[in-house]
């Protein structure tokens, strides 16, 4: 593979990447904006679980739009170290919305600035565990 060919493959699985996590931002704000302004669940609760449903789409993107052809021989380990991952990004999530919850009193956008701010920081390292760890590249046969 040409440096030119890895260069674009590398700067497609960026874009892709990018387009998967806005997608999933999307859906994970829209969630969480519902369930804390409806008072359907106190915000902890109700960023658990737009997190996970922001974490479902992802996987499913990603496996098939960003990392297609990688992934390891075991679904249940690429599975496990994707939550794993993923888990230390709704650990930072998580704080981020408690803190901005106890500082601001349920300020709208005080919580999604946090919330956007968690979700930033994490990005990066995500990209490059998942493409690394949760769905490597296969060797050619």
């Amino acid at each position: 593979m040409t440096a030119r060919t890895l260069l674009s493959v590398r700067l497609r699985r960026v874009a892709t990447f990018g387009a998967v996590s806005v997608i999933t931002t999307l859906l994970d704000f829209g969630l969480f904006n519902l369930l804390v302004f409806s008072r359907a669940l106190p915000v902890v609760a109700a960023n658990t679980v737009s997190y996970g449903a922001g974490v479902l789409a992802s996987y499913a993107l990603n496996k098939r739009l960003t990392f297609a052809g990688g992934g390891r021989d075991r679904r249940s380990q690429e599975v496990a170290l994707f939550v794993a991952f993923n888990v230390a990004g709704l650990v930072l999530n998580n704080t981020a919305v408690a803190l901005a919850a106890w500082a601001a009193v349920d300020s709208p956008l005080f919580l999604n600035l946090a919330k956007l701010g968690a979700g930033v920081a994490t990005w990066l390292f995500k990209f490059l565990a998942f493409g690394r760890w949760v769905y490597p590249a296969r060797p050619p046969e």
